[in-house]
């Protein structure tokens, strides 16, 4: 009954699709009937989809964020680089409000893999379309969501800026694989293999090298203090969400001996980037790709294979 219930209540909220012109959509999710000029759209991802629209120049009318009582709602990627005042909160990633999208009466709700449960209860309000972040990168699911809002011109265009650094890099750096680069999370008690914004992706188009853990390492483990040494590498990488204040949590982990005597630590060739500058977006690969060539082929740099 409480399903029969919410199903009614989507129905009365939404507002058909009408006469707006159509096309077919398909990726590997699936063909999905969307408009051919989506007047509202729903972000399901701030970090990585509203983040996305708007650097193509498009505001979604709603999208996911963090919101905490009696502040405002942060779109993570965008609050600060782009006037989000227009665009509704409507929940979180993991819960999205489904009343509240539904009472935007959106044309096209875009949303990631890990959003499929919802999708039959989402279709109800709009055309639903998953793009394939995890499963095919960046730059692929950025240019279907081009493609969806109008916008692949813009996409192609910095597409090749992009390439551009990364030829760039490899002239400069013709034995890059030599240099062991490995992108983590440092947490209050450990730490994970993550390269936010898109940092895995520049890594390996660099032709960069990594320790031999790194091969076997998963996204999705917490390793602990003890097995720092393992992924002792060159160049070391972590980010920072500015508004979470997590330099300070992680102050201690930093201080411990293990931490300290890494090589890139100890060399002074340990970066922490501010992910939400550099999300998983087509500016993230940018400026991510701007900022690994400045503190790589643009300055000396030691190497742990050249003291051996």
């Amino acid at each position: 009954m409480i399903r029969a219930a919410l199903t009614a209540l989507l129905l009365i909220l939404s507002t058909a699709v009408g006469a707006q012109e159509m096309r077919t959509f398909t990726n590997r999710f699936g063909s999905v009937d969307v408009p051919v000029a989506p007047r509202c759209v729903v972000s399901l991802h701030d970090f990585s989809l509203t983040s996305q629209l708007l650097e193509l120049g498009v505001a979604p009318c709603g999208s996911t964020g963090r919101k905490r009582l009696l502040t405002e709602t942060l779109y993570r990627g965008s609050s600060g680089r782009y006037d989000t005042r227009g665009i509704r909160y409507v929940g979180t990633h993991q819960s999205p409000d489904l009343e509240t999208i539904a009472a935007l009466k959106p044309a096209l709700i875009v949303g990631l893999s890990y959003h499929a449960p919802l999708l039959e209860k989402l279709s109800l309000i709009a055309p639903v379309v998953l793009l394939p972040l995890r499963e095919e990168g960046i730059i692929a699911y950025s240019g279907q969501l081009a493609d969806l809002v109008g916008r692949k011109a813009r996409h192609d265009e910095m597409v090749r800026e992009y390439r551009t650094i990364a030829a760039a890099f490899r002239r400069r750096v013709p034995d890059a694989d030599r240099i062991t680069v490995t992108p983590m999370e440092v947490y209050r008690d450990g730490f994970r293999i993550i390269g936010r914004g898109g940092m895995e992706q520049v890594i390996a188009d660099f032709g960069l090298g990594h320790v031999p853990a790194l091969e076997g390492s998963s996204r999705n483990i917490p390793y602990s203090l003890e097995r720092l040494p393992d992924f002792d590498s060159d160049i070391i990488i972590d980010t920072y969400e500015e508004s979470l204040d997590e330099e300070a949590e992680t102050r201690a982990f930093r201080q411990t001996t293990q931490w300290r005597n890494l090589f890139a630590v100890r060399n002074r060739q340990f970066l922490y980037l501010n992910r939400s500058r550099y999300g998983e977006t087509m500016q993230g690969l940018i400026g991510s790709a701007t900022l690994l060539t400045s503190h790589v082929a643009e300055r000396e740099l030691l190497r742990q294979s050249d003291l051996r």
